[in-house]
């Protein structure tokens, strides 16, 4: 096959393949976003005004796209490991397409319901970060922490660059002519990206991860004397300490403390980012910051982000995932103290871009960790188990703010609530420790 042709050409280059990985999930972050809380905000007015249809009946659409991702996830990290990632992907970012399509052409709650929570569920799903951060771990272990980092950029981008030009459709054309832009965009960046480049393992490509000892068979060599050859470089690289990894399946890492310390420690990061990505503007707006100055501390989240994300990769690679983890967690926790009690314009952009900070290290070192310590076999499968746990925190956090908000009339008890939670998921995380095979 052409495509197969294209693989093996680039598998023989001097750039190792698993930056074409990297590019390919760099490449559909950014259409995926469409999907995402934020793009949802952009759509709400016109769509709601349209049809007269209320703010809370629009949103129940990404509340039940939320737990039908938190179902698949299982399923789709098995098929990960299993299958590779080429077209459960591809067809993952196919259904993305369609859906964005779909909604172009919606005329009634329920259909918007359907078609919204199909798109959302795969995003959070076949295409989401923690599948797609999962594939990346599979091809990189020494320089894992640096490939996840720059693969998140295209989020990032999508973010900062998507948000005006969808404002911009939807002002001078409608919101569907913007729903119609994300799906050829989709179609483009992702599902053609996919079907071409995606491959499950280094191996299957005769490579090793990180592009090390990099392998290639002279022509009209054996396939005995190849696969020899490569046995020989895998064995070197199980014995180097710095590179090897016990791989456990999933049953194995079920049975161990470790993985449902992680497991409760994302959940808990989760309900406290929630809480404060969701609140932190109505925050601002309650204790006398000017409303403007208050959305603009969503840039200084996202500019803390971007500006860090590669920092945290490379401290990670040299200082350790783990501790690099710790540190970010301890950020968010002085961010989250900072945003609870800053009155101020000044003090909401400092203490936004400290949480976007936190934000980036925390959403990178989190994949890193997983992948240090279950190794890259089945990590797929091992981060589908944990999807439900963290889809239940992404759909809480905010609730339990508002709840808490709705009790008091402020934020106070809300923001105490998340200091407590970063202190149980930096103890948590201090006491997990890296699991072994047993065999």
């Amino acid at each position: 096959h052409l495509t197969d042709q294209i693989v093996s050409r680039l598998a023989r280059g001097r750039v190792y393949y698993g930056w074409f990985i990297v590019g390919v999930v760099l490449s559909g972050g950014i259409p995926r976003v469409g999907l995402n809380g934020s793009f949802f905000g952009i759509f709400l007015k016109p769509m709601s005004e349209e049809f007269g249809w209320s703010r809370a009946e629009m949103t129940w659409a990404v509340t039940i796209g939320t737990f039908i991702a938190a179902a698949l996830g299982v399923f789709l990290g098995r098929v990960l490991d299993r299958f590779g990632p080429r077209w459960m992907m591809a067809g993952g970012f196919t259904l993305l397409a369609v859906s964005y399509f779909g909604l172009a052409t919606v005329s009634s709650l329920i259909g918007f319901y359907l078609i919204y929570a199909i798109g959302r569920s795969t995003m959070q799903s076949a295409t989401g970060h923690q599948l797609m951060y999962a594939l990346v771990s599979k091809w990189f272990v020494r320089r894992r922490a640096m490939a996840i980092s720059t693969a998140t950029i295209g989020g990032y981008i999508g973010g900062i660059v998507l948000a005006p030009v969808t404002q911009t459709i939807i002002n001078h054309f409608s919101w569907r002519e913007a729903w119609v832009f994300f799906g050829v965009l989709t179609a483009f960046m992702g599902v053609v990206p996919a079907i071409i480049f995606l491959r499950r393992l280094p191996e299957d490509l005769s490579l090793l991860p990180d592009g090390d000892g990099r392998f290639r068979p002279t022509p009209g060599q054996a396939p005995a004397l190849i696969e020899a050859s490569l046995q020989r470089q895998q064995d070197e690289q199980r014995a180097d300490p710095a590179i090897g990894e016990d791989a456990l399946n999933l049953k194995e890492a079920l049975r161990t403390v470790s993985f449902w310390l992680l497991t409760v420690m994302v959940t808990v990061n989760t309900v406290g980012i929630t809480g404060i990505t969701f609140h932190m503007v109505p925050h601002f707006s309650d204790v006398g910051i000017s409303s403007t100055a208050a959305a603009a501390s969503v840039s200084f989240l996202t500019a803390g982000s971007i500006a860090s994300v590669f920092l945290w990769g490379y401290l990670s690679d040299r200082v350790g995932a783990k501790r690099m983890l710790l540190i970010a967690v301890a950020t968010l926790w002085i961010a989250s103290l900072l945003v609870a009690r800053t009155d101020t314009a000044m003090g909401a952009y400092v203490s936004s871009a400290v949480f976007g900070i936190g934000l980036a290290g925390t959403g990178l070192l989190s994949e890193v960790v997983w992948a240090d310590f279950f190794g890259r076999q089945y990590l797929g499968s091992i981060r589908g188990a944990t999807i439900p746990f963290q889809m239940i925190g992404n759909a809480s956090g905010s609730l339990i703010a508002a709840f808490l908000y709705d009790l008091r009339g402020n934020y106070d008890d809300a923001f105490r609530f998340i200091l407590v939670l970063y202190a149980v998921s930096m103890i948590l995380l201090a006491i997990a420790r890296r699991p072994t095979a047993k065999r």
